[in-house]
């Protein structure tokens, strides 16, 4: 593990990454960024994935920023949350355009699906929980947190009460953490419980976050295998009011 934490910047149009401490700051990605938004790390191939709601893309690079590579370029309206499953070799997304959905494919991009498209409105958050095999969102428009299996299967609402417009989205051991634009409010919800915290409140201008587990985390997948960059393993494949969000993920 190097101590990085990775950002989307879009006010500058930049990816950006810096050691936890704040100190070391580079950027990895500043050309054909229009508004990055969503961000990921698989830890096991050591590639960066991010999504732009301006260029409707997802694209990945090696954590350093070289080998860079489109994805998912076609059908995508306003991509925004992804997140990863690298043993699986997979990645989720969420796209909340003119006809919202939750997209699945693997982490070069193929054999994409949509597992959900149906009762959605702004899907702003996703996670992934990796030991469970559930997929977890929010959705700022139907105000809702709701949970699927991985394969899209056996949804339903965890979460319905209070939830305003929900836009940060992150889950740590048995706790979905969550930011609240105009509750101004951190949050969390047990996973299993239901049961409900609020961690802060009344902090202004709240965007995104992600709650980390900085253990060393072990496993492999075809693009760790093919150990050849993010272009090796890839070779194979309007906004909401007031949103201009860095979105972070650190390794």
């Amino acid at each position: 593990m190097e101590g990085y934490v990775y950002w989307t910047d879009d006010e500058v149009r930049a990816i950006r990454r810096a050691y936890l401490d704040g100190s070391g700051a580079q950027t990895l990605v500043n050309t054909e960024i229009n508004d990055p938004d969503g961000i990921a790390v698989d830890w096991v191939a050591r590639n960066l994935y991010w999504t732009d709601t301006g260029t409707d893309r997802i694209e990945v690079t090696r954590l350093n920023g070289t080998s860079r590579k489109i994805l998912v370029s076609e059908d995508l309206d306003e991509p925004r949350a992804i997140a990863l499953h690298p043993v699986m070799g997979l990645m989720y997304w969420t796209d909340w355009g003119e006809n919202p959905k939750i997209e699945c494919a693997n982490l070069d991009g193929q054999e994409r699906r949509v597992l959900v498209n149906a009762s959605l409105g702004w899907p702003n958050g996703l996670a992934l929980d990796l030991q469970e095999g559930k997929l977890y969102w929010g959705d700022a428009k139907t105000d809702k947190i709701e949970v699927i299996n991985v394969d899209g299967t056996k949804r339903r609402t965890l979460l319905e009460d209070k939830l305003p417009h929900i836009f940060g989205f992150t889950l740590l051991g048995d706790f979905i953490y969550w930011t609240d634009w105009q509750r101004r409010s951190i949050e969390r919800v047990h996973k299993v419980k239901a049961s409900r915290d609020v961690i802060i409140d009344q902090l202004p201008d709240l965007m995104g976050l992600k709650a980390v587990n900085v253990a060393k985390v072990v496993g492999t997948n075809p693009c760790a295998d093919r150990n050849g960059g993010a272009a090796t393993c890839a070779s194979s494949r309007p906004t909401q009011p007031g949103v201009a969000a860095p979105s972070a993920w650190s390794y």
